[in-house]
């Protein structure tokens, strides 16, 4: 059996943050237009000192009863909202005991995508949270993770995909994912490298750029002969600030992840944090071990 006999869901974190809302939204369309099962995940941490969720005393066991009703009753309600956008999605719940991150970590295993709500930091010195999971899970999911923001800007979604090209392995992983994306929506794809001259050299830089970048490329217009692909290098600057400056009015940016030594190093970092600061739409990163699972057509 090839990965493609798989049926691996799109899995989203639910919760009561306004960035969950617009997690959902994003989690339902990827999955109604690629046919896959949507799973709605919703993780309850219980507090220090509470009464397991089996416990038979009358005041715990009470109180136990009624804190994994909201979480049941909180799930459902996103699922009437994720039915109510696609008619006849096939939609799964789970509610599961344990700590948010690590219960999104195990279900990415066998998830074609994840998608966790985000909230966008608007000071310098914000530290982002990913609608409560944390930072600690970006990086580590073996499929592609999306980072759905809020609050959603006016006219979210309408532009092309732009992915971040650099001739890696990683970049390589984005660069398939991108296409299948822009060509499920029917938009254009933009590629997008970022170039520090050495010694002023613009020109014969970018020039070596546009090259690599075609490698990149090579062989995913034959496969996607309907995307419009264009290819842009920028020079100077700050690389995640210039990629978010182009990635501006976008369906989505999708970037490469090279696991613990890559894309999760460079979060702690001043370039992803920028990026992820002054992202104008929602944040793809695909990790470069990632199987195109979620390919289904």
């Amino acid at each position: 059996m090839t990965s493609h006999d798989v049926r691996r869901p799109v899995v989203v974190g639910v919760s009561r943050s306004v960035a969950a809302r617009g997690a959902l939204d994003w989690a339902a369309d990827a999955a109604d237009r690629r046919r896959l099962p949507l799973r709605l995940i919703h993780a309850q941490e219980w507090p220090a000192g509470a009464a397991p969720k089996d416990a038979h005393e009358s005041r715990e066991h009470l109180w136990a009863t009624h804190f994994r009703a909201a979480g049941q009753s909180l799930l459902e309600t996103h699922r009437d909202w994720a039915e109510a956008r696609h008619a006849g999605l096939e939609i799964t719940m789970e509610l599961a005991d344990g700590r948010p991150s690590h219960v999104l970590r195990e279900a990415a295993e066998h998830a074609a995508v994840l998608v966790v709500g985000a909230r966008r930091a608007v000071e310098p010195g914000e530290v982002l949270t990913f609608g409560g999971v944390g930072a600690a899970l970006v990086g580590h999911p073996p499929c592609p993770v999306v980072l759905a923001f809020e609050p959603v800007e006016s006219g979210e979604g309408s532009g092309p995909v732009v992915v971040g090209v650099d001739g890696s392995a990683a970049s390589a992983a984005a660069v398939a994912f991108a296409f299948e994306e822009a060509d499920l929506w029917g938009v254009p794809l933009r590629a997008v490298q970022v170039r520090r001259p050495s010694h002023g050299e613009w020109p014969e830089h970018a020039g070596q750029s546009l090259s690599d970048a075609s490698v990149v490329l090579f062989g995913w217009h034959e496969k996607y002969p309907e995307v419009h692909v264009e290819r842009e290098v920028l020079m100077g600057g700050q690389p995640s600030a210039k990629l978010a400056g182009a990635a501006t009015g976008a369906r989505c940016l999708v970037v490469g992840a090279r696991g613990h030594g890559g894309f999760r190093g460079m979060i702690l970092g001043s370039t992803s944090r920028t990026l992820v600061q002054l992202a104008p739409c929602p944040l793809m990163v695909v990790p470069e071990s990632a199987q195109r699972t979620w390919h289904t057509r």
